[in-house]
Order: C-alpha cells, then structure tokens, then sequence
C-alpha cells in the first residue's frame, strides 16, 4: 500500500516542471494578445476563412479550424487565441520529443527555451497556420520516433495521418517527409515487411494530402518558376547574392532563440555576435553526445534538411515564419549540449543560462513594446470617424483581397478599391490618369500608401490633380526594417 501510495506521489511530481513551464508560456502567449492589430496576412487569413472552405485548397485545415472558431467570436483576442491552443500544445510536445529523444531535462529545457522564443510567441500569436504546421510537425515526428521504436501499424497510420494533415495546413512543412523516410529507411534496412508496411502508409498519408496537393500544383506553379527566375537571375549578376550567406545562415539560431530586431548600439551588436558562437557551439556540443546520439541525428535530419531544400529552392523562401517549423528540433540540440555541458562543468552552465536568459529577455521586452505589425485597425477607425457619404478608398497595398478583408475593422459605407497608383517611385502619368477617371464621380478619395510614399511624394504625383487635405502616418517597426511606414491620405479633386 505504501509503495503504491510513493509510486502515485513520485508519477504526479514528475508532471510539476511541464506544468509550470505550460503556466509560464501561457501567460506569455496571451500577454497583449489583442493589443496590436491585425496585419496584412492575418485580415487575408480572416477573409479566407469567411469563404467556403474545402480540401480542394492549399491550407484547408487551418481555414476550417478558423471558421469553426469564428463562430464564436470575431475579436482579434479570440481569433488569435485559436493559434495560441496549438502554440501551447507545442511547447508539451516538444517536451514529449525532447525527452524521448534526449531525456527528461533536455525535454525540459526544449519546452522552456520554445515559451520564451519570441519570435515563435509573434507567430502563435498570429490568426496565421503557422504555429498549428509547426503542431503537426512535431506531432508527426513524435510518431515516427515511437514507430522507429516499435513499428506497429498504429504508430505509422499516427504518423500518416498527421504528416497529411501538416501538409494540408503548411505545404512547406512536407519537407519533413525526406528526413522521415531517411531515417526509416535506414533504420529498417534489414526488415523489408517493415519497409513495406510503412510505404503503404505513406501511400495513405499521400493520397490524404491528394486533394490540397492538387491545387497547390495548379496554383503554385507561376509562383516557382517566378522565385526560381528571379534567383537565376540574381546568380548571373552576382553570385555574392544567390542565396543567404552563411552568416545570414547561422543568424537564424538567433531569430529562433532571441528574435530578429536590429541592434542598437554597437555593443549590443556584438553581444547578440558572441551569443550566436555560443548557441552554435551549443548546436555542436549536442551533436556530438555520444549517449542516445543515434536519437539526436534524427533532429539534425529534421532540423537541417528541411532548411537545405528550402534554401536550394529560392531565397524569397528563406524567412523565418516558412523556417517556424524547424525551430523546435533546433532548440532541442541546444537543449541536449546545454545539458552535457551542465555535466561536465556547471558553472561554465550557469554563465551561458545566464547569457541566454539576458538575450532572451531583451527580445520579449522589446517584443511587447515595439509596434511591430501594420497598423490596419487604426486606419479603418480614422476613416469610420470622419467619413462623409460618396467617399471611396483607394488601397495601394496588398492584394485585390485586400478590398474585402478591410471590413473586419472598417464598417463604413465608403466603396473600396485595390489599384497601384503609389506603389513606386515613379507613376506613370498616363495610367493615373486612366486610373483616376475611373474612380469618378469623387466627392472625397481616401488614400492608403506604404513605405516611402510620403506627402512630399504625393505632392509630386498628385498636386496636379489630388488636393491633400489631411495625411496621417502609422508606424511600424518591422522585424527587418527600420520605420516601414502606411501613410493614409485624404484627398478632393482639384
């Protein structure tokens, strides 16, 4: 009696430090959760789901979650909050994964240094399917490790089944299916009833995927060849600028860890250059464990290979939120040398937990303070306050789609169209004439521009026929660019 009471006691404890760190990554995935608004993307995401939904489309599973969801709410709180369930439900699988592979303090540490990533919290905070493909992902890979351990029919069908389903929500992530049929593969050399088996659930995962594959073939084709042009061409004029450098590269284990914002200050920069050596020496340090390393190559395999063909395929693929779902078996090698480092000499341990904490901490800060998305919400609500009847809008920014996903927050009466008459430097007069005659009668044109696009600009390309009566400008420290502003204007006919 006594024992079986210890042994309960001992099974809840250890549940203790995943709860904990489930608490903690809780707090922060719903920290300021609707206090910035919606950016492009996420209206587009919004817009997309308000359509029928069918397996028949590129991401049809994250679509059909979100319309489900938004049958219970339409506030950007509770649309973001459906990506915060699978950025939570991440950070217990990669403690799942972590653990099976590593240990149980490698697992751990993997689950708290995926609470604390900021980066990974900007896109769990996202009505995007980023964070859900990076759920899948892990959740395909947990089943592939448990059918590499023991391969039953039910852990290959868990693994087919959810690689389908990644697949249909985040078509890139299929890169994982090299790795996995790799690692298989090599595995079961020997066993050729295995080998077979595991095909004919490859086959029932791909013919799952069939339907989304289909269309992302016939829609995506333009797109390939467009990226792949472009990357020729930028071969043929400079090989320098082909593909990211490798110090582009191995900047990502900063972007998964700390967030991608640019320094600012020298020393800052050179704090955050030294943090990068010590993740990568992390990286190394993990790879080269001698115990249980067999389990930690196959988390080079899906952190790595993926990358590399996503790399070989076009540089316009190589950002992060397309990289999201890599991000947990990298931090799960740092996790494991962090580790081995914590065995061989603690204090050397606590130092680089200390850099690690200070970097990270500075990224979450700067992540809850720093407007980092485009400011839509504000727009629609200077435009709602002060629109008269016979206005129109004008969006010179984003898509066609853009002209119905504004009214998630623009409920006015104002007709509202998609044209490129300031997206460049330099417009074509003739066009805008064109454009602007198309647009009669105007009684008042409300304007909206990114970027460069200021009133001094406007004067240039408009003071002949636009007269400017009012301009606001919205700020947008993007991860990437200083000041990449929207400016709105509001205009009458001269």
């Amino acid at each position: 009696m006594n024992t079986t009471t210890h042994k309960e006691k001992f099974y809840w404890q250890q549940w203790i430090p995943i709860t904990l760190i489930l608490l903690l990554a809780t707090g922060l995935y719903f920290y300021n959760l609707g206090t910035e608004s919606m950016w492009v993307d996420e209206l587009y995401s919004i817009n997309d789901a308000k359509v029928k939904v069918s397996l028949f489309r590129i991401r049809p599973i994250y679509y059909i979650l979100l319309k489900f969801w938004m049958l219970f709410g339409t506030s950007d709180s509770w649309l973001r909050s459906l990506s915060v369930v699978f950025g939570l439900a991440s950070v217990f699988l990669i403690y799942q994964l972590g653990r099976r592979v590593a240990g149980e303090g490698a697992g751990l540490i993997a689950a708290l240094l995926l609470a604390l990533s900021p980066i990974f919290i900007n896109f769990a905070q996202m009505v995007r399917m980023y964070s859900l493909g990076t759920c899948l992902a892990l959740g395909g890979s947990l089943a592939l490790v448990h059918a590499l351990e023991n391969p039953t029919n039910s852990s290959m069908a868990w693994w087919a089944c959810t690689r389908a389903l990644m697949n249909m929500t985040a078509p890139l992530n299929a890169t994982l299916l090299l790795p996995d049929i790799l690692i298989f593969c090599w595995k079961f050399r020997k066993q050729r009833d295995v080998l077979l088996r595991f095909g004919k659930w490859a086959l029932v995962g791909f013919v799952l995927w069939l339907p989304s594959l289909w269309t992302l073939v016939s829609n995506t084709i333009g797109f390939l060849t467009g990226a792949l042009n472009i990357t020729a061409k930028v071969e043929t004029s400079s090989s320098r600028h082909a593909f990211p450098s490798i110090t582009e590269v191995i900047r990502k284990l900063r972007h998964f860890t700390a967030f991608p914002f640019p320094s600012t200050s020298k020393a800052i920069s050179l704090f955050y250059q030294a943090y990068t050596i010590i993740l990568l020496f992390l990286l190394s340090f993990g790879l080269i464990k001698k115990h249980r390393s067999g389990k930690l190559l196959w988390m080079a395999a899906w952190a790595f290979i993926p990358a590399a063909m996503i790399f070989l395929v076009s540089q316009r693929l190589w950002i992060d939120r397309y990289l999201l779902f890599v991000c947990p078996y990298v931090l799960i090698l740092l996790a494991a040398g962090f580790m081995r480092v914590w065995n061989l000499q603690r204090i050397v341990a606590i130092v680089i937990a200390i850099i690690y904490l200070f970097a990270t901490t500075n990224g979450l800060v700067r992540f809850y303070t720093v407007q980092d998305r485009q400011d839509w919400r504000g727009i629609a609500q200077v435009i709602n306050t002060i629109e008269k009847p016979g206005d129109k809008i004008v969006l010179s920014i984003g898509s066609e789609k853009m002209t119905t996903a504004l009214t998630h927050y623009y409920n006015g009466t104002a007709s509202i169209y998609r044209k490129d008459i300031c997206s460049i430097l330099e417009v074509d007069k003739t066009d805008l004439e064109v454009e602007l005659s198309n647009l009669l009668p105007i009684e008042r044109l409300w304007l909206v521009c990114q970027r460069d696009f200021d009133p001094s600009l406007f004067e240039e390309t408009f003071g002949d026929k636009l007269k400017l009566e009012k301009h606001w400008e919205f700020t947008n420290e993007q991860f990437y660019r200083e000041k990449d502003l929207m400016y709105l204007f509001l205009t009458t006919l001269n």
